[in-house]
């Protein structure tokens, strides 16, 4: 009877476990994205709450000519109304902040993008003037099994692996009619 009542226990901590980690999952899941568009209704509620509230104070300390009951209207009016505006605004400042974030982070996201693009780009040209023939057929590429010989910074071609280096004047090739790559050899 003792054997089994370790295994009980195991198995209904495993199973808390389970539903635990179950509703961590949950609770991250809704509140994704969401913050930022909380922290900017806080702001914008709490900033002209403030403001009406100063204003209802000085509507109240200005009816009477007494300092003792100007006081009240004061606090609860003034100094309320300031605090929610100065605390409105702190939100709404990090509402404006969590959107510069996620911009510069969308940002830096294209521009290495745009770095890896570039590097591949490089590596392939790299890749044509440092293997194969001499420098004389260094300037023409094809594609492998292609029939049309183009300049290596042509758009067909461009970013394309596993280009070989033609020589027309060798092979029976034909240039590309979009980068006219005999235009500037003579």
């Amino acid at each position: 009877m003792s054997a089994t009542t370790p295994g009980v226990g195991r198995v209904s901590a495993q199973s808390r476990f389970a539903s635990l980690a179950e509703a961590v999952r949950a609770i991250r899941g809704r509140r994704t994205g969401r913050a930022d568009v909380w922290m900017l209704y806080v702001g914008g509620t709490l900033m002209p709450l403030g403001a009406l509230l100063i204003l209802l104070g000085w509507l109240g300390a200005s009816r009477t000519p007494f300092v003792f009951e100007q006081t009240p209207y004061l606090i609860s009016g003034g100094l309320l109304g300031v605090a929610l505006v100065i605390a409105g605004g702190f939100v709404y400042f990090g509402y404006w902040q969590s959107l510069r974030i996620r911009e510069s982070r969308r940002q830096n996201d294209e521009l290495t993008a745009a770095v890896a693009r570039l590097e591949s780009l490089l590596g392939a040209s790299q890749e044509l003037s440092d293997g194969g023939a001499g420098a004389s057929t260094a300037r023409f590429v094809a594609t492998p099994q292609g029939s049309i010989f183009h300049r290596p910074d042509c758009t067909i071609v461009a970013g394309r692996t596993q280009l070989r280096r033609v020589d027309p004047d060798r092979e029976d090739l034909s240039p590309c009619q979009i980068c006219e790559p005999l235009a500037d050899a003579g």
